[in-house]
């Protein structure tokens, strides 16, 4: 057997002996176990006062089942300390949910506000109507396939006649012909009800 080896078999047995004995350390060990077997009720539950009854419960009547040689004098300061950690965890529980609260809320207000600010640029106003501006589905070419996207379209400011794509200006928010290469996206529909893209 190698050096190395001994001393790990050593180590392995002066800890198991530490763990027998009724010692500092392995009342700290068992306190641990105590500790996540509290959290373990608290995250499993949603209602706190069911979770502190099953741990008042554990810490009454389960203390001699975890372990078996537990000397009164443990069980009486497991019980004590016991107490201390469910207020405590009780505690962060209640941080970590009304934290997870507010962080949830904050997400869908976010959400409700973009989807607000989608409906409004989508929205046409009674003027914008007036002057001939709709939303149609316009048969664009995406990724390779024909598709048929809503957009926006209006007249074109120089031809009463023409209708051209729009967009929403983001600092005037009034609807403006969308430009490629400078010039304006000319649609036409067709007799099934589509936009398409003008080629002139």
């Amino acid at each position: 057997m190698s050096a190395c080896a001994a001393a790990d078999i050593r180590c392995l047995i002066a800890i198991v002996s530490h763990l027998i004995k009724p010692t500092p350390w392995r009342k700290d060990v068992r306190l641990l176990r105590v500790q996540d077997t509290i959290d373990q009720f608290y995250h499993q539950s949603d209602d706190m006062d069911e979770a502190r009854k099953q741990a008042e419960s554990f810490l009454s009547r389960r203390l001699r089942r975890m372990f078996r040689d537990l000397t009164s004098e443990e069980q009486q300061e497991m019980e004590q300390r016991g107490v201390d950690m469910i207020d405590a965890v009780e505690q962060r529980v209640l941080a970590e949910r009304e934290v997870a609260a507010e962080e949830a809320a904050a997400k869908a207000a976010s959400v409700a506000m973009q989807q607000a600010f989608r409906e409004d640029d989508e929205a046409l106003s009674e003027e914008e109507l007036g002057n001939g501006a709709t939303i149609g589905r316009v048969e664009i070419r995406v990724a390779g396939r024909m598709r048929h996207i809503r957009r926006k379209i209006i007249r074109d400011p120089d031809d009463d006649f023409r209708f051209v794509l729009a967009q929403r200006n983001r600092e005037s928010g009034e609807l403006e012909p969308v430009l490629k290469r400078g010039v304006s996206r000319g649609v036409e529909r067709g007799n099934d009800g589509f936009w398409r893209i003008r080629s002139n």
